[in-house]
């Protein structure tokens, strides 16, 4: 099979989303979003490899660059993949720059605000018994929401640690808080067995209709109970960190980042804090 005959461009595609589902680990929403970049990609560009037409579709759609060094990713990733199995000449990807675009810091919470706000969070319900064990957890160890979906049981450690199965299908194991553990042991306790059934498994976190709880609703459980997205508290929980004095480079394993480059944005951030708070501290501020 070769990736340039059109007929079987889909067959190729299924293969590689399947890899990304079942090797890589990747969340379904990613693989959602891969599978639409690529599909428009082969639709619109006249020749596979090349990006011309492509771009210019794009810019005439008014995507935001973001957007677009998003498609570039996911095509290029494709296609170098689709070379590595012999579907694609490798010398037929043209060079393909991503198109600069403006730094924006990551919102970040107050620790004031974010722990009086999981301090006084309900729990008069199995509900908020299990949102208060989800957002204390993802304030503790800074994961992403498709970590927190795939935990099991047995990845509740009683040393006060978790093993976090992470992109990539990496493992690590993360510290977290005291009031993260009790909160969980409370859920496991207390919670989780009104939600059981039949598809529950052995995942941490289940939803009304006893599956593991989706990326989506976690989403809203965090939008609900703290009024912003789970990628803001990972960016708290990061910046609160570099700002107690945390190397960097310890940051970077307690978030999983392969490249210490994606990691520095929150030197920026923690920077951002020590200015805000010396113009507050200081007289002539």
């Amino acid at each position: 099979m070769k990736l340039d005959n059109k007929s079987n461009q889909e067959e190729i595609l299924n293969q590689y989303l399947n890899t990304l589902e079942k090797i890589n680990n990747y969340s379904p929403n990613t693989i959602k979003s891969y599978k639409n970049d690529i599909t428009q990609y082969l639709n619109e560009e006249n020749k596979v490899g090349e990006f011309s037409n492509f771009l210019k579709i794009c810019s005439k759609k008014n995507y935001s660059k973001s957007t677009i060094n998003r498609k570039i990713t996911s095509i290029r990733s494709f296609l170098f993949w689709g070379a590595e199995n012999d579907y694609f000449e490798r010398d037929l990807i043209k060079p393909v720059s991503s198109l600069k675009t403006d730094k924006k810091l990551p919102n970040v919470l107050t620790a004031n605000y974010i722990n009086e706000l999981l301090d006084s969070l309900p729990v008069s319900d199995n509900k908020e018994i299990r949102d208060k064990a989800i957002l204390e957890l993802m304030y503790s160890s800074g994961l992403r929401v498709s970590e927190v979906t795939n935990l099991l049981i047995k990845d509740i450690r009683s040393n006060k640690s978790i093993k976090v199965l992470g992109k990539g299908n990496k493992e690590r194991v993360l510290p977290i808080t005291e009031r993260a553990f009790n909160s969980i042991n409370n859920y496991l306790r207390i919670a989780r067995e009104n939600y059981v059934n039949e598809k529950s498994g052995q995942f941490l976190f289940l939803g009304i209709r006893g599956g593991k709880l989706s990326d989506r609703e976690i989403r809203r459980i965090v939008k609900l109970r703290v009024g912003t997205f789970p990628h803001s508290l990972r960016h708290t929980f990061a910046t609160h960190l570099l700002d107690g004095g945390a190397d960097l480079r310890i940051v970077q394993e307690l978030l999983g980042h392969n490249d210490p480059n994606t990691t520095q944005i929150y030197t920026h951030v923690s920077k951002k804090q020590l200015k805000k708070k010396y113009k507050q501290s200081h007289p002539r501020g």
